[in-house]
């Protein structure tokens, strides 16, 4: 008799712990909450204090409300500020085969004696953070609409995949040599209709700054004020805030990947519209520069005032514990609740 009772009492006491776990974590996830706003119906959503057992942060107080959307996408206009890049390819580029997994595409690097980081990597193994790449992938074949936002797009690695998956992409990079290789692989894999490249670093306002560019790392390179180098710059470049990228994007909802060198705190002070109008709900962020810097707090600060909670990858359960944000992995998935 016990043993045919067992069952039912497994039965039982799994969907009491099922229960139990879903009333734990009912606090991540907000109802929607409608408000008239003159002739603009707002809608945000209504959320509770994160659980200090499971959060414990002295920034909980922030995820208590998400700010209102009052402006609308098309209310936003391109500036001068903005420079679209021509789809003026390298021919001559060392060009590879990239592996994804829908397949295989061609990418196009500097050379890989020189750079010895991507360049180097994906002609020795045909693929590049291979991990958070189909993490990526995974998010936009969910949603087929969404934008990616490539921030410091280097030679495409990101773009190529999101592009090749039928995803609208903007691409953002300070240095011309990394867009001419992006424009040389779209061309190759005829996606070039499917991307915007743009030429511009990313801060916290509009100015010319220099590009320190690293040959045997590309992607380490790095932007400075002009004030803060001697005469005379040499690789000059404007930089642009991340609102000003709002024209340049058709869908309401948005992935963003930022890989800028340690300004992605800057960015994201300048970001403020960006955030609010369109609906961004993924941030692939490098985090490695920000571990041991006063950054961290400030970013941490910014993400949670808009409703982003801190996650390992795109399918976590528990967000990372924020005071523990110093043994955060390098790259880190900000996902809206």
């Amino acid at each position: 008799m016990l043993r045919r009772r067992r069952p039912v009492i497994t039965t039982i006491f799994g969907s009491i712990c099922a229960l139990a776990v879903f009333l734990s974590f009912k606090h991540y996830f907000g109802d929607d909450v409608k408000e008239n706003k003159g002739k603009k119906l707002v809608i945000r959503k209504r959320r509770d204090h994160i659980d200090l057992a499971i959060h414990d942060s002295f920034f909980v107080h922030q995820f208590d409300q998400i700010p209102d959307r009052e402006h609308e996408k098309d209310d936003f206009a391109q500036h001068d500020f903005v420079n679209i890049f021509p789809q003026r390819s390298r021919p001559e580029a060392p060009c590879v085969p990239f592996q994804t997994w829908r397949g295989t595409i061609n990418i196009c690097t500097h050379d890989p004696k020189e750079d010895k980081m991507i360049s180097a990597f994906v002609h020795s193994f045909a693929t590049w953070e291979q991990n958070f790449l189909n993490a990526t992938g995974d998010v936009l074949t969910r949603y087929p609409d969404m934008t990616f936002v490539d921030l410091g797009c280097n030679i495409g690695a990101y773009t190529l995949f999101a592009a090749s998956l039928g995803n609208r992409v903007v691409s953002v990079d300070a240095f011309d040599g990394n867009l001419a290789l992006l424009a040389e692989s779209l061309r190759l894999d005829s996606l070039e209709s499917n991307v915007t490249l743009v030429h511009n670093a990313i801060s916290d306002k509009h100015e010319n700054v220099t590009l320190e560019l690293n040959t045997h790392n590309v992607g380490g390179s790095y932007v400075k004020s002009l004030k803060d180098i001697g005469p005379p710059p040499q690789n000059v470049v404007g930089s642009i805030v991340m609102d000003d990228l709002i024209p340049l994007i058709k869908s309401r909802d948005v992935f963003v990947k930022m890989d800028i060198e340690g300004t992605e705190l800057r960015a994201l002070q300048a970001a403020k519209q960006f955030l609010q109008v369109l609906n961004v709900k993924f941030i692939l962020m490098e985090w490695v520069l920000h571990k041991n810097n006063p950054s961290a707090l400030e970013i941490i600060k910014i993400m949670t005032n808009n409703g982003f909670l801190p996650f390992w990858d795109h399918q976590q359960l528990l967000p990372l514990r924020v005071n523990s944000y110093v043994y955060w992995p390098e790259n880190v998935f900000w996902i809206k609740r």
